[in-house]
């Protein structure tokens, strides 16, 4: 039996204290400093939540107003809104469970200036607050001199901030002129597909989520303190919830309260809904993960039924709300590419949605098991005119393996034109990417001689029409070869397939790069722990007579590398971003193909940009601390930006 207590002030102000448990929560209110004064009392040590209603009746409607852990004796707090309706009734309950742990989710998000975000990153940090805004809310943008404020008090003491929008645009342009407009300084964070709102259960814009690095737990939640409206100036009774949850943390002390109501705009969310396994997940699957997962390919695990892909739900959700998967690491904002395997955030938000209801098998066929994609074909091309085959590799069952470079000459004893060059893994399991380029001494460590590559799920297809690549006589061909263990001892012989064209092309297809001649002398260093260094800008004018037409780029880092972007400087010096990769990756040695080829007018520049991440929170470094110049070796450094073009005759 509840034991009740219900007290009246004036005409229509009641309190109801409520417990399923001994010591009973109880709570007094008193008006005082034009704001309703409720002490609240309950067990020392435990959450307590105090809940808030306009009406009492049988079917009331009970909002959580905050969570806080008692202290002895009395636990003050005013309620500032009591004032903006004619009743207001409250109740005090103590859970008979503790509030469940939240954990935060490891999502990539891009920010207002194109750098990515990834929460779990920030492990130098001993705290993390997010807080959601929206350009249509005034109290958002109200709220920015206040959180710049808290930023700047505990910025120093190793708490981050950053915005998220919730607005849920197309694309980062508002964002960035919303910034400007209200001089932002923290990163604005765009959330498309509102895929972060939605995990973490977000309602509100101003409301703000509290991580501690150390865990990854969150230790508060809700306003940043109780004022309804961030234009009217803060009083001496204004109570600070964000800065005293931050003070007391940072100070070992108890957060409480831990949760409370934001005063901002409500962040729609869609209604859930079922999704159905047979029309929209499987099919999903097949056109986005099933070229790598499945038998005989890269992929650790085949998706070839709904019980196997059941089985996997939790690490297919992790890794694709993280956009560790598909794998593909290009700025939707920037250009569009044949060959992306990328997930949108609807699909995503449609996956995680379907995870999250338990991956249901439902009804219908299941296209997986029913569909199974055909085995691998050696040559997707027909059997290539010529072939050269790699040493047997051996390789062990277990760990990391080092990168193999094998040097091969090419089997043509005079210049020979190619409609294309096919590398074949002897052994998918194991092949991650292979590159093949120029590895004379003329051309200096690769720098003019990309060639051919292989990279799980790329589609292998003839070079351009109208274009070929010209393979001289007598040239040396260095292969680097990415491998993966599987559990037991593996071998492969990956070969390299030559594709004569049978005349020769209009036009040559050429692949330069861009890149800083100095840098490769010592001249650059990348010092020990830099978390963001830039890189020496690098450019190339692929023709300064001529128009030409560009094809493909490739980015080339290593295990430092961390952002990579090509640019077009036009003769007029207008400039366009052809691609952004704003999380380079070294383990996926991407060729971005444009969807449609891009035209340069004569004279054209590109230009690359980047930066490097030579810190302890790069996951892929091998030692931050030392300094890193440019090298071969992995464990160094390069800067190159590949490009795929033809001189248009």
């Amino acid at each position: 039996m509840k034991r009740l207590r219900i007290t009246l002030l004036g005409v229509c102000w009641f309190v109801v204290t409520a417990t399923l448990h001994s010591q009973t929560p109880t709570l007094d209110l008193s008006l005082g400093n034009g704001a309703r004064r409720l002490d609240l009392r309950g067990q020392a040590g435990l959450a307590h939540i105090l809940q808030v209603s306009d009406t009492l009746g049988a079917s009331t409607n009970w909002a959580d107003l905050l969570t806080i852990t008692m202290t002895n004796g009395s636990n003050p707090w005013f309620d500032n809104l009591s004032g903006s309706t004619p009743a207001r009734f409250y109740r005090l309950l103590r859970p008979g469970t503790p509030p469940p742990t939240v954990f935060a989710p490891n999502l990539r998000l891009i920010d207002h200036q194109d750098r990515m975000q990834e929460l779990l990153y920030h492990t130098h940090r001993r705290a993390v607050v997010l807080v959601f805004t929206s350009n249509t809310c005034t109290n958002s943008a109200a709220s920015i001199p206040v959180i710049q404020a808290l930023r700047n008090q505990f910025g120093p003491q190793g708490v981050l901030f950053q915005l998220i929008n919730a607005d849920n645009f197309p694309n980062r342009t508002n964002l960035a002129t919303w910034a400007a407009a209200h001089a932002v300084d923290v990163p604005v964070l765009h959330d498309p597909g509102r895929l972060l709102a939605h995990e973490l259960g977000a309602r509100s814009t101003t409301e703000a989520f509290c991580f501690n690095t150390t865990n990854w737990n969150l230790f508060y939640r809700g306003a940043l303190d109780d004022r309804p409206d961030f234009n009217q100036a803060p009083t001496a009774f204004t109570q600070n919830y964000l800065s005293n949850a931050l003070a007391s943390f940072l100070a070992g002390r108890v957060v409480t309260p831990r949760r409370t109501a934001a005063q901002g705009c409500t962040i729609p969310m869609p209604a859930v809904t079922n999704v159905s396994y047979s029309t929209r997940i499987a099919p999903l699957l097949q056109a986005r993960c099933v070229h790598c997962h499945s038998p005989g390919n890269i992929g650790t695990w085949s998706m070839t039924n709904h019980l196997v892909v059941s089985l996997y739900a939790g690490a297919i959700r992790r890794e694709v709300l993280a956009r560790h998967m598909p794998p593909w690491h290009a700025d939707p904002q920037h250009g569009r590419f044949t060959n992306d395997v990328s997930l949108t955030s609807d699909e995503i938000a449609t996956l995680v949605q379907w995870i999250n209801a338990g991956a249901p098998r439902g009804t219908g066929p299941d296209p997986l098991a029913d569909n199974p994609p055909p085995p691998a074909v050696d040559w997707p091309l027909g059997p290539p005119d010529a072939i050269i085959s790699i040493p047997r590799q051996s390789l062990p069952a277990n760990g990391e393996v080092a990168y193999r470079y094998v040097d091969l000459p090419t089997p043509f004893t005079s210049n020979v034109w190619l409609r294309a060059a096919v590398v074949k893994p002897g052994n998918r399991r194991v092949v991650h990417h292979v590159l093949v380029y120029f590895g004379s001494i003329s051309t200096f460590m690769g720098l003019d001689g990309f060639f051919a590559g292989f990279v799980p799920g790329m589609d292998q297809v003839p070079y351009p029409a109208g274009t070929g690549k010209l393979l001289p006589a007598g040239t040396q061909l260095r292969f680097q070869i990415h491998y993966t263990t599987t559990g037991q001892v593996e071998s492969d012989q990956t070969q390299l397939g030559f594709y004569l064209a049978p005349t020769p092309p209009a036009a040559e297809l050429q692949t330069k790069s861009a890149y800083d001649f100095l840098s490769f002398f010592g001249f650059y260093s990348i010092p020990a722990g830099a978390a963001d260094h830039p890189a020496v800008t690098a450019s190339f004018t692929p023709s300064s007579t001529k128009d030409v037409m560009l094809y493909e780029m490739s980015p080339h880092m290593h295990y430092r590398g961390a952002r990579f972007k090509y640019e077009a400087v036009y003769p007029d010096n207008s400039r366009e971003v052809l691609l952004s990769v704003p999380k380079y990756d070294f383990h996926w040695q991407t060729l971005y193909r444009l969807a449609t080829p891009r035209r340069l007018p004569a004279g054209t520049r590109i230009v690359c940009s980047g930066g490097f991440d030579n810190s302890a929170q790069n996951r892929h470094n091998p030692n931050s601390a030392i300094p890193i110049s440019f090298g071969e070796q992995t464990d160094d450094e390069m800067f190159i930006g590949y490009l795929n073009f033809a001189v248009i005759p």
